[in-house]
């Protein structure tokens, strides 16, 4: 009898069949109860390796006692069945090994600000999906398809919105990416690039697409990709007359491909996009037509017209009103940004629960200039949703306009707690660490992301960044010329770079890189940039004229993509720089003309303003008046991070009266809310020096020197200690080397010729 005769009398092929069958259905059950019930998906992959591990047991027993007759327990049942099961029990645990094979979800209960107690479902991180999903591509010539390229995969994007299962990053969240890239349009990139992105973005999955026209249809090929290895997971066509029926097509098809359970919580919304949106074809084409105006034209007096006419054609349209009142707001349009905002709280029920909570900040921060509802509202999504990361983004918001350093650290840490995908989180941390001072922690942040993403050369600028405030300005050159390697033309690079050469002295080297990054900028944040080092550069030469013209270069760059409010900002707080330059009559000026396009409440911010020219023109009585302006406008807006210029201006005051032991107090508590600011260290110096405790100034003048050794007026300040206590040679040094700094200084700049008065007192 042969093999094959003898397995089929023991009816082993039959049996074995079954059993797969048998496992098959298992399999789909298992993951139909998933599914259904938003269970662990690693339940299904485990019902799929059991089965085939125990199929040597199987085989076994059928070729034991599958054929007609009395059968005996044989030696191999014995040994080779509990071996079996040994290996399979082993192989499990290590696939599975604190692997989550419960829920899927998990349920909080909370307590909002009215006392109710309510309670949510929501996913545990793990199983949340993270996607990229990215404008779609359409043939040139298919004009009618043109605007779909943007609204389908819109739509689809507030489609999965509703799904807590969905992490999503659009375009909005990589667009300056992709422009630095060479694609303004935002769309027609290549598939290389999308991938390189979506990984950036810490994303498993991404989507693309195409779309086109076709006898009045509407027909989307819509591509799903894995990040790490750009392989296709699944590649579906659609076709629809209606744009946003077919992105709820494209939307289940896609939770079904990426097997996305459904929550059992009736808070939940599973809506059709067109209850989300609109169900107005007029209305839905404007908003598309305002979201590329935004976004990829950076238009937004065009973007405001067109959700205007959006809202006009369907006044129901919440997240159309929503963006409306944004972009009147930051446009300094905020008595017009009352009524849209209104309408959308009015409409709320249109908008995503998770989305509520930012439009309910707005509402009391815009409309009723209620700060502390505000805040409190995203303090509630964050108890809300515990699990959710965009609410402590949120939430960091906040705390970073508080300036609750230590608040930003708990909230950051929250989220890679529940996303340790959000790799990008760490090198927020590192920031807040360097800025609260502790650089030997920020440095090994830094070190552990350079290490897991060696190619980011992002990172090594900010180990730079860390290494010049350390004083080590050697190594942080080195940490450039990595960086450089990886990104050649990367203009904040090389800008990094050109500040480590000045910093070193190697003023040609840096003018020589500026010049470069220069050439390299495309982009107008790109140059406004470089305009901004230039900017420095010449104010620390002495140059004023020369940064004047760059400052006003850097303003008319800014004024063509950032918002009019905070634009006007950018004015405000730059108005003292004329005043350097002997210009106080254009500081004023500005201060006037900023005063006019302020609205309230951010009018408050005048005084900031105010307070710095008065400080450039050394004038305490004036800086004092000043002083309760900027403390209303913190009361006001809540703006904690303007409290360490209030204390250098109360420092200040005091050492321009010659009331040097008040001016130390307030400098030490500026330096507590600023710990990295090597500025900091000199006016303490200063105070010291007047003071007559010359060691100690020297000692605090060489703290600043060892992160700036080239910093004209600190070189200055240390020389005259040095000639206090006799030691006329160093003070020479350091005389000559500010001297060497301000070698072409403008004429009318005064500081030259005080350093020049002192070096003729202590020799040449």
């Amino acid at each position: 009898m042969t093999l094959v005769q003898d397995l089929l009398r023991r009816r082993v092929p039959q049996i074995v069949a079954i059993y797969i069958g048998a496992s098959w259905g298992l399999v789909q059950f298992v993951d139909f109860i998933v599914l259904r019930y938003a269970l662990s998906p690693n339940l299904t992959d485990l019902a799929l390796l059991v089965p085939v591990l125990l199929l040597p047991s199987v085989v076994l027993v059928t070729y034991f006692h599958g054929a007609p007759g009395k059968d005996t327990w044989e030696l191999a049942e014995k040994v080779g069945i509990p071996i079996n099961l040994v290996v399979a029990i082993g192989v499990s645990f290590f696939f599975f090994q604190g692997k989550d094979l419960g829920a899927a979800t998990t349920t909080v209960t909370v307590t909002d600000e009215e006392g109710v107690e309510t309670e949510r479902v929501i996913p545990k991180s793990e199983f949340r999906k993270r996607i990229a999903l990215f404008f779609f591509d359409a043939e040139p010539a298919d004009t009618a398809a043109e605007w779909l390229r943007y609204g389908l995969p819109l739509a689809v994007a507030n489609d999965l919105a509703q799904d807590h299962f969905f992490d999503i990053r659009f375009v909005a969240h990589f667009a300056d990416r992709l422009r630095e890239a060479g694609f303004p349009e935002l769309v027609d990139v290549p598939l290389s690039l999308q991938r390189e992105i979506a990984e950036e973005q810490h994303r498993d999955q991404f989507v693309t697409g195409s779309v086109a026209m076709e006898n009045g249809e509407i027909q989307a090929t819509v591509t799903l990709y894995e990040a790490a290895g750009g392989r296709v997971l699944e590649e579906r066509t659609f076709q629809a007359s209606d744009v946003l029926d077919l992105a709820d097509e494209i939307s289940i098809q896609l939770k079904q491909d990426l097997q996305v359970p459904e929550l059992s919580d009736a808070a939940v919304q599973d809506l059709p996009v067109s209850e989300v949106l609109t169900d107005s074809d007029a209305a839905y084409r404007l908003y598309v037509d305002a979201v590329r105006a935004l976004q990829v034209e950076q238009d937004f007096q065009g973007g405001a017209v067109r959700l205007q006419q959006a809202t006009t054609e369907d006044p129901t349209f919440a997240d159309a009103q929503y963006s409306l009142a944004q972009i009147l707001y930051l446009t300094n349009r905020t008595p017009e940004a009352v009524a849209p905002m209104q309408a959308a709280m009015d409409h709320l029920y249109r908008i995503p629960e998770r989305a509520r909570f930012q439009i309910k900040s707005d509402y009391y921060f815009i409309v009723r200039q209620d700060v502390d509802r505000a805040l409190a509202s995203v303090e509630m999504w964050a108890d809300l949703f515990p699990d959710d990361v965009m609410a402590y983004q949120a939430r960091v918001q906040i705390q970073g306009i508080r300036n609750d350093r230590e608040g930003m650290l708990e909230s950051l840490e929250m989220i890679l707690e529940l996303d340790p995908a959000q790799k990008a989180v760490l090198l927020q941390m590192g920031n807040l660490h360097e800025a609260m001072g502790d650089l030997a922690t920020a440095r090994g942040i830094f070190q552990e992301y350079a290490d897991e993403f060696p190619e980011d050369h992002a990172v090594l600028s900010q180990l730079a960044g860390v290494s010049r405030r350390m004083g080590n300005l050697d190594e942080a050159r080195d940490y450039y010329d990595r960086a450089l390697v990886l990104a050649p033309s990367d203009v904040g690079v090389i800008l990094g770079m050109a500040g480590a050469e000045r910093a070193l002295g190697n003023f040609d080297g840096a003018v020589r890189l500026y010049e470069e990054a220069t050439a390299t900028a495309g982009a107008p944040a790109e140059r406004a940039q470089v305009h901004g080092a230039f900017e420095a550069y010449y104010a620390m030469r002495g140059q004023m004229d020369k940064a004047i013209e760059h400052l006003e270069a850097r303003l008319a760059e800014q004024a063509t993509f950032l918002p009019d409010l905070q634009f006007v900002q950018m004015q405000l707080v730059s108005a003292d720089r004329y005043v350097d330059a002997g210009r106080e009559a254009e500081a004023f000026a500005v201060i006037e003309e900023v005063r006019g396009r302020l609205p309230a409440p951010f009018d408050v911010l005048i005084a900031v303003g105010e307070v710095g020219i008065h400080l450039s023109r050394e004038d305490a009585d004036a800086i004092e008046a000043a002083i309760p302006g900027v403390e209303r406008a913190i009361e006001a807006l809540r703006y904690e991070i303007i409290r360490p210029r209030l204390v250098f201006a109360r420092g200040r005051v005091h050492e321009l009266r010659g009331e040097y032991a008040e001016a130390l107090e307030q400098y030490e508590e500026e330096r507590r809310l600023s710990p990295t600011d090597f500025s900091i260290p000199a006016q303490l110096g200063r105070c010291y020096r007047e003071l007559g405790e010359h060691e100690r100034a020297i000692e605090l003048f060489q703290e600043s020197l060892r992160v700036s050794p080239w910093h004209p007026r600190t070189n200055y300040d240390i020389a005259l200690a040095y000639e206090a206590v006799g030691r006329v040679d160093e003070a020479r040094t350091h005389l000559q080397r500010s001297l060497e700094v301000w070698a072409d200084a403008d004429s009318e700049y005064a500081p030259p010729r005080n350093a020049r008065e002192a070096l003729e007192r202590v020799g040449m």
